[in-house]
């Protein structure tokens, strides 16, 4: 009897063929987890470095957010200036928008929302949720989880953003029409943006929850994505949506 060594090339194509579909299904997840971790870091990384920003020009300028002015404005502080006055490293980007579509790289005109809490009233023992009286102008509907969605733009409104390159690659985006952001006034005055963790780079997706639908908002490491959006008020930049304050304080 002849003793064989070594393997045949059909069992070496197969286990080959087993090794070629085992990575197909693993090395798309692992590469997603480990974007999902470096945007994670990036974004809680930026909005450490903004809001630093923000406390350096209080201690040695007495400004905030509650003093800025649209860009457009004549006089008064405005966001540019909190940013390049003690935040040296940030440069404005006049690239990252084409001049003639200011919303692109995923930035949309509409659908900018906010979660808020809605008054639950109870009609002939039916239990109904209505807006709250100071609830933002643009408010939808609530749903019966309490909540509603707050959309502060709309379909034929054009927003201009201006974006802010710091020097580890991130970027913040904010609406040019925002002034003296209050803690009360925020939304109203268009104290919102964006923190994009790699620029320009794609996916330029905002961070969404897995299920929009679900009562507690939750984000797979495999779902993080780069675009974050924010509100600034007072000497604060904080996550504006559930996702992003979920991205914010979960592990």
């Amino acid at each position: 009897m002849t003793k064989r060594f070594g393997f045949t090339l059909a069992e070496v194509l197969i286990t080959l063929g087993i090794i070629g579909v085992v990575a197909a299904m693993t090395i798309p997840t692992l590469i997603s987890n480990t974007n999902g971790a470096q945007f994670k870091s990036a974004y809680k990384k930026a909005l450490s470095t903004l809001n630093q920003a923000v406390l350096m020009n209080v201690a040695m300028n007495d400004t905030d957010f509650s003093t800025v002015v649209a860009d457009d404005a004549d006089s008064g502080v405005k966001m540019s200036a909190i940013l390049t006055e003690h935040l040296q490293s940030a440069t404005e980007d006049p690239t990252y928008f084409t001049s003639d579509e200011k919303n692109t790289k995923g930035l949309p005109a509409t659908d900018i929302g906010y979660d808020i809490t809605c008054d639950a009233v109870v009609n002939g023992g039916n239990t109904t949720y209505e807006l709250p009286d100071d609830a933002p102008t643009g408010a939808g509907t609530c749903d019966q989880t309490g909540k509603a969605h707050v959309t502060k733009l709309t379909s034929a409104t054009t927003t201009e953003y201006k974006v802010y390159n710091l020097a580890d690659g991130t970027t913040f985006i904010y609406n040019i029409n925002a002034e003296k952001c209050t803690d009360e006034s925020a939304l109203e005055n268009d104290c919102y943006g964006f923190i994009d963790v790699n620029g320009g780079t794609n996916p330029n997706t905002i961070i969404a929850c897995d299920d929009p639908a679900a009562a507690t908002c939750e984000v797979d490491n495999s779902n993080v994505r780069d675009i974050y959006p924010v509100i600034f008020h007072g000497q604060t930049v904080e996550p504006a949506t559930d996702a992003a304050r979920t991205v914010l304080f979960g592990k």
